[in-house]
């Protein structure tokens, strides 16, 4: 095998390390390394987005047809960010986008999100009306990621409780870096 040959598999390797093999998007792990390469001089965004009626899917039509709306759901939301943003499946029907820029950039994101999902997605001769429901954070300094995310999360159940199919995103309680949890 000539260098070249092998320079391309391990670039390869590492690409798919690094995206969920199912949907093409980011995993954690791409996610993770992304995030730290990020720029921005206006802050950052971070949307958990859960899909709202993905169950009822899996098992009316099986998981087949539940592939086919997490591959769909994925074309939806590269379809209503940036380049520069990044989208993730972080695992199940759970999803992350990370948008640079300021809160109202990352809210109208989170907004469109949530309109494209409310198209009905075609599986064989039925249809699949999942919604998706987003909880976000936005922060002028790039924080640790899984704290981001754990405050993300905090905001997706509030607004699943409020009814889903909507979206809540606000600035990230500012709690010193020394009092923040540590994840093991």
């Amino acid at each position: 095998m000539d260098f070249t040959e092998e320079h391309r598999r391990l670039e390869a390797s590492e690409r798919n390390s690094q995206t969920d093999l199912l949907t093409g998007l980011l995993n954690r792990r791409g996610l993770a390394t992304r995030f730290q390469q990020m720029p921005s001089a206006n802050g950052w965004s971070l949307l958990a987005l859960d899909l709202d009626g993905f169950k009822t899917v899996n098992d009316a039509h099986g998981h087949p047809a539940g592939d086919k709306v997490l591959v769909e759901t994925g074309t939806r939301l590269r379809s209503v960010v940036r380049d520069t943003d990044l989208v993730s499946r972080t695992g199940g029907d759970e999803f992350v986008i990370v948008v640079a820029g300021d809160l109202a950039s990352g809210s109208a994101i989170a907004r469109r999100a949530v309109e494209a999902m409310r198209i009905p997605i075609a599986i064989g001769d039925a249809f699949a009306n999942v919604r998706a429901t987003v909880g976000g954070v936005w922060s002028a300094r790039k924080d640790d990621l899984d704290y981001f995310i754990s405050q993300a999360d905090r905001l997706l159940y509030q607004a699943k409780i409020a009814g889903k199919d909507r979206c809540e995103v606000s600035a990230v309680p500012d709690v010193p870096t020394n009092a923040r949890p540590r994840s093991f």
